[in-house]
């Protein structure tokens, strides 16, 4: 332990001897645009293949097996109760007025195929893995995340008080794919991937759902 915070208090000292030797250059990393940008992707958008809590690693094609994990696993009251407590308090970056335990398209009784992978996920790791209901919000999170980046990387930025125009984004309304009637598009077109049983990764419909 006090190596590790050895090792903590060293960094901190190099950052403020940078601070104060080299002003200029955090005047840059402040205004330059592809560095901000960088550094949120970093914290916030996991990499393909990033390893996982739960051992799968990060892959889009792993949406067709979440979302089938949909149907196939059965929940115990008790977990189906775990995986809606956690669940209902996640906004779904389709549409981030609702939650991803019912996004807009439950209204039409639909399901889109970005909510319904992230409620599968949720069901493998309550039932098959045990994981508690903070473990399950973290995954699901993640996952999120990563089939939906530039949702959260223009939020991020609209929280910071910056324009993501100006980072070569839109605004993160423009993201919000059930809404802008992509919820069948595929999913690395920024749509839900489709409402099916086939999730859609690289088609071209792009019917609403929501109308």
């Amino acid at each position: 332990m006090r190596h590790r915070l050895g090792l903590a208090s060293k960094a901190v000292w190099v950052a403020v001897f940078f601070a104060f030797a080299f002003p200029s250059l955090l005047g840059w990393a402040e205004g330059n645009t592809d560095f901000i940008l960088a550094n949120l992707t970093a914290r916030l958008i996991p990499q393909s293949g990033s390893v996982t809590s739960y051992g799968i690693p990060l892959s889009v094609n792993n949406a067709q097996h979440f979302a089938d994990w949909f149907y196939a696993i059965q929940l115990s009251p008790q977990e189906k109760a775990v995986v809606e407590e956690k669940l209902v308090s996640i906004p779904a970056p389709c549409c981030d007025d609702n939650s991803v335990l019912a996004c807009c398209c439950s209204k039409n009784g639909n399901i889109c195929n970005l909510t319904r992978s992230s409620q599968g996920l949720a069901a493998f790791l309550v039932h098959n893995k045990g994981f508690s209901g903070d473990e399950i919000k973290t995954a699901v999170i993640e996952w999120l995340h990563f089939l939906h980046p530039n949702y959260y990387l223009a939020t991020a930025l609209e929280e910071q008080g910056r324009d993501p125009k100006d980072f070569g984004l839109e605004v993160s309304e423009s993201y919000e794919s059930c809404y802008q009637k992509l919820c069948t598009a595929p999913i690395n077109q920024g749509g839900c991937g489709g409402m099916g049983l086939d999730v859609k990764v690289a088609s071209t419909n792009t019917k609403s759902c929501c109308e």
